[in-house]
């Protein structure tokens, strides 16, 4: 039975870890290709020989639009097409106001909201001139509910929320067949959860302590899974959705409401 996503292929940004890495999962078992875009070249190289010719790995620095446009051509050529981008690189590191530097505030900008400005610019060049084209940009929680810790953080995810709505706008208007949706996850528990842990554990406090005090701003009261955001981004590019453009899906355990 074929699956999901049979005949698609994706170039997925951050591909190397986290939620980019669960969504490459998910999309091979549902019968898609995948190209892994990726900083951290090893690591995608690794996870596309794990899972198989349908897979392959490519040097991704989101703040360089040579390098969207290279992979976008290496998906095509090891595919022979483009039909889906995922923009998932994305950094966070915890600062005030009146902490963050801003040479911090600017990198965080740079790849979080410039690296999705550049994704998309790169996906619509790609796509325009095919049938069924989907971008599902990853945002956060803190797009829509700030966080005072969150500064850079959550100014670079709300201008991905209004970005992805524009693009999505401009596509429709264009006549173009590109759908623009974006997932808003809570706290998910990857590498970069991992990394507020070991933040809290350093201030003194256990390790259970810090997830639990992630897990009560849930409505659920726990992180949520990689998976649980895969399966989000999968229904945003498979035609299960080909009414759905500008939308936004929250993958937030009720955070949004509690």
């Amino acid at each position: 039975m074929p699956g999901r996503l049979e005949g698609k292929v994706a170039l997925i940004s951050g591909g190397a870890s986290g939620i980019g890495a669960a969504a490459a999962k998910r999309f091979v078992a549902e019968g898609a290709r995948v190209v892994l875009g990726d900083v951290q070249t090893e690591k995608a190289e690794r996870l596309a020989a794990e899972l198989g010719a349908s897979a392959r790995s490519v040097a991704l620095d989101v703040r360089d639009e040579r390098q969207w446009a290279d992979a976008a051509a290496a998906a095509r050529s090891a595919f022979g097409s483009l039909t889906t981008v995922v923009n998932s690189a994305g950094i966070s590191v915890p600062a005030t106001i009146e902490d963050a530097t801003l040479d911090h505030f600017r990198q965080t900008i740079a790849i979080n909201l410039e690296g999705t400005f550049l994704g998309c610019k790169a996906a619509v060049a790609a796509l325009k001139d095919g049938k069924g084209g989907a971008i599902v940009n990853v945002c956060s929680t803190l797009g829509v509910k700030a966080g005072a810790v969150f500064t850079a953080y959550s100014a670079s995810k709300g201008g991905v929320r209004m970005l992805s709505k524009a693009v999505a706008l401009h596509c429709a208007a264009q006549g173009y067949d590109i759908r623009v949706n974006t997932i808003f996850p809570g706290a998910i528990h990857t590498e970069m959860v991992e990394g507020y842990i070991a933040a809290g554990e350093a201030q003194g406090a256990t390790r259970d302590q810090v997830i639990e005090g992630f897990a009560a701003a849930h409505a659920l009261k726990r992180l949520g899974r990689p998976q649980e955001a895969a399966d989000a981004i999968l229904f945003y590019a498979s035609d299960e959705s080909s009414f759905c453009t500008g939308g936004e899906l929250a993958v937030d355990g009720g955070l949004l409401i509690a």
